[in-house]
């Protein structure tokens, strides 16, 4: 089970660089195809969720530290379980985002016009991630929730 974990979380395509700020020219991160769904969205979500996968400073710095959420945690040799847990800058590793949607369901839901959540789950298998983002009193977006890769509840 712990196999399958790692494998469907190096399979989703978030890549660790810690702290490293990626070249301009790997700054494609998020394929065409998830662009489009972005349709209906706040034009300055769209344009903060590009500018979080390409600049790891941006990404720090538009994260509520400690950051909300939860982890999956093996129990014993056959079951995880869901952990309540506060992420902290000094363990993060940069997201960027980049998976085929030929094997991934990507949703957005949009509460109001302050908060966005996005759920990336497999198609082969119920495990997903869950990120929440919200719109800060000073009009900046920031990643507010955060739930690792994990079997996801229907």
């Amino acid at each position: 089970m712990k196999f399958l974990t790692l494998l469907i979380t190096g399979l989703i395509g978030f890549s660790a660089c810690k702290n490293q700020q990626k070249p301009a020219t790997d700054a494609a991160i998020v394929p065409e195809q998830t662009l489009q769904s972005t349709a209906g969205l706040p034009q300055d979500f769209v344009d903060f969720y590009d500018k979080f996968h390409q600049d790891s400073l941006f990404q720090l710095e538009h994260i509520v530290w400690p950051l909300q959420g939860d982890k999956s945690v093996q129990v014993d040799s056959f079951r995880y379980e869901k952990q309540n847990i506060q992420w902290q800058q000094a363990d993060w590793r940069i997201q960027r985002i980049d998976y085929n949607p030929n094997d991934y369901n990507r949703e957005l839901q949009t509460l109001g016009d302050m908060v966005i959540i996005e759920r990336i789950m497999t198609k082969s298998a119920n495990y997903g991630v869950e990120r929440r983002f919200a719109k800060q009193p000073d009009g900046n977006w920031a990643l507010i929730f955060y739930s690792d890769m994990q079997e996801r509840g229907n």
